[in-house]
Formats: C-alpha cells, sequence, structure tokens
C-alpha cells in the first residue's frame, strides 16, 4: 500500500518536535509498558465527571488493571486523522465548507491531518499532521469519485493507518472516517467473519484510537468484487499489535500484506454467476453487511457511528456532534499488554453512556 504525498515517518518526528516545545501541557510517563486509551462520555453532560482512576477498569488478555492517571482534552495534544475514500462521489464537495470549518475550529494543540484512501495507496496531501489548520483546511478537495479508485479493503488501510499513529508521540488521538464501506476482498462478510475489519478494529482499539464513522453511500463502487482464497487473511495480524517501540519506515507503510495477503485475491463471482464468497445460492439474496462493518469498527474501538443515513445532505450537525463528544472525553494512562477485551466504569452515571473500547 503506497503513500503519495508524504513521508509519515518524517512527519511524526516533525511532530515530536513541535510536541516537545510544548513544554506546559502535561506529558504521559514513558515507561515501556505506559499507553493511553481514549473514551467518551456521551449524554447530557455540561461538564465531564469528576473521576478517580479507580473507578475505571481496563480488562487485558490476560489481567484487569485501573487506569493510574486520567487526563482531560486540553491536557495533551490532539492528533486527529480526517479519513475520506476517494471512489466517494464528488458531490461530496458540497459538504467541505462544513469539514473546513470543523477543521479551523479545533482548538490550540490539535494536529490534523487528510488522509484519502485511493486503491491500495494512502494520499495524504497535509504531509502527515500539521498544526496550521488553516492551512490543513485548504488542503482538502472533493473525492475523485472513481470506481477504480475504491480500496479493495478500506480496513486494511485504516489498520496501517492506526499502526502509524501508535508510533506517533504521546497524544490524545483520533480517526474520522468518511466511507461506504464495501470490502471487495470479503464482500459478503458479516462482521464477526470480515477478517480485515477484524485487523482493523485491532489496530484502533488496542492503540486506544477511536474511529467515528460518517457513512456515505453515494459512492461509486469497487470495479471488481474480490474474495480472498482460504482463510488465511488476518492470520499474520490477528496476534496483536506489534511493539510501539519497533518503529515505522516506509516498507511497513507501503506493504500490502495488513493483516494477511492482501494482494493474493482472485475475481470474485457475483451473484449472477451462481456463487459468492461463501457459496451461496445464486438464487439468495446478497446480504449488504457495509453499515454493519463500520457499526462494529466505531462502537469496539470506543468512536461511535454519527451517521447511518443513505445520503448525506448537510454533515454540520454530525461535525457538531463529534466536536461535543471530543470535549467529553477524558484519557486513561495504564500499563498493561493488549489486546483490549473490555473497559467499563465501576459506578453508572444517569443518563449517560461511556464509549469505550470492547472485544
Amino acid at each position: 500500500m503506497k503513500i503519495r504525498g508524504a513521508s509519515l515517518p518524517l512527519a511524526g518526528l516533525a511532530l515530536l518536535l513541535c510536541l516537545t516545545a510544548t513544554g506546559q501541557q502535561q506529558q504521559p510517563a514513558q515507561g515501556p509498558q505506559a499507553r493511553l486509551l481514549v473514551v467518551t462520555f456521551d449524554g447530557n453532560l455540561e461538564d465531564l465527571p469528576q473521576v478517580e482512576p479507580a473507578e475505571f477498569q481496563i480488562e487485558l488478555d490476560k489481567q484487569k488493571v485501573a487506569p493510574s492517571k486520567l487526563y482531560n482534552p486540553e491536557e495533551l495534544p490532539t492528533v486527529i486523522a480526517i479519513v475520506l475514500q476517494d471512489n466517494i462521489r464528488p458531490a461530496f464537495g458540497t459538504q467541505l465548507p462544513a469539514l473546513r470549518d470543523f477543521i479551523v475550529a479545533q482548538p490550540q494543540n490539535t494536529y490534523v491531518g487528510i488522509f484519502y484512501l485511493a486503491g491500495q495507496s494512502i494520499d495524504n496531501p497535509t504531509n502527515g499532521f500539521q498544526a496550521d489548520l488553516k492551512k490543513v483546511a485548504e488542503t482538502l478537495r472533493a473525492p475523485k469519485g472513481q470506481g477504480e479508485l475504491a480500496p479493495p479493503s478500506p480496513y486494511e488501510l485504516i489498520a496501517r493507518l492506526g499502526e502509524f499513529m501508535n508510533r506517533m508521540p504521546a497524544a490524545r488521538k483520533e480517526i474520522l472516517f468518511f466511507s461506504e464501506g464495501t470490502d471487495a476482498l470479503y464482500p459478503d462478510a458479516s462482521p464477526g467473519q470480515n477478517r480485515n475489519m477484524r485487523v482493523a478494529l485491532d489496530r484502533t482499539r488496542d492503540y486506544g484510537i477511536p474511529v467515528w464513522v460518517i457513512y456515505t453511500s453515494d459512492a461509486f463502487p469497487p470495479a471488481t468484487r474480490r474474495v480472498v482464497e482460504g482463510d488465511a487473511v488476518g492470520d499474520q495480524g490477528a496476534t496483536g499489535p506489534t511493539s510501539a517501540s519497533s518503529g515505522i519506515d516506509a516498507r511497513a507503510m507501503n506493504d500490502a500484506s495488513v493483516g494477511g495477503r492482501g494482494s493474493d485475491v482472485t475475481p470474485g463471482r457475483s451473484s449472477g454467476q451462481g456463487g459468492d464468497a461463501f457459496g451461496e445460492s445464486s438464487t439468495r439474496p446478497r446480504v449488504n453487511f457495509n453499515t454493519a462493518n463500520l457499526k462494529d469498527l466505531a462502537d469496539k474501538s470506543g468512536g461511535k457511528m454519527l451517521s447511518s443515513k443513505e445520503s448525506l445532505t448537510d454533515i454540520a450537525p454530525l461535525l457538531e456532534e463529534f466536536r461535543t463528544l471530543l470535549s467529553r472525553q477524558l484519557v486513561l494512562e495504564y500499563e498493561g499488554e493488549p489486546p483490549i477485551k473490555k473497559v467499563k466504569m465501576n459506578r453508572k452515571l444517569q443518563g449517560v453512556k461511556l464509549l469505550a473500547p470492547e472485544k
């Protein structure tokens, strides 16, 4: 998977220098197992509730831990990746003014990057994440709206983006994902069966990065439905995230093997050709799992599907909801090894739901 328009490792270094310069900001512990995890309170709250670290329980694969420290949103730098699929129809350009307004309205010490998923590549015109939000907003363009630019699996690319963001300096990290959700590698797979989506979930949830989804069906589908031979996709990545200390280079981002053999595919048979990826009869209608996969990715990473409507006429209210949710977050600092199974609070807050990672 090629990255066009940016050297992400250098972008991470530049961000590190910027964050080092903001000495007034609290910095998380730098121990070898210190990790950050974002949780969000969704409800009728004027302010974040006063809670203590001991009130949270993080259930990992082999242990349960409480956070050692809590950070409010303004206490850490914020890194937001805005991700759009380049097969979304160009009419989405009418929504760009609202998205630009959202970007420039972010508080100080926010870094935003723009990423377009185009085929098996990621086009990153902002060269990583930048603090000059006005310049970032000006970088936005309408999606090209071409079927051949539809990613074979957007979840593969989200997994790679999650891996890169994990290797960046400590910060509150978020992904805002505009997608129609088609996975041509697993065209008929439910959330429990789609290995690509599960790896993307591993690479966001276990790194403490919530995914926020705005669904748009107004997109050109992939030119070819493809299916994966065998059941090996995801095996490489399903064992859990790699060490944050291992660094990232161009090869890691260009590798098409996110979660498995991303290039090892064969043309799939449409339902009119007598079968599909799971051998179903041609007379059986296909089930559209696009929104189900997107919702599962959002919910279980600790984010939310902000809209599942068929068409988007105005994204401004959705962005306002996202802005409000960003203000109702805490960042938990904890020590332990993923995978993360569940995060919960020991007490219930009336009318409030905790958006937290869940296996």
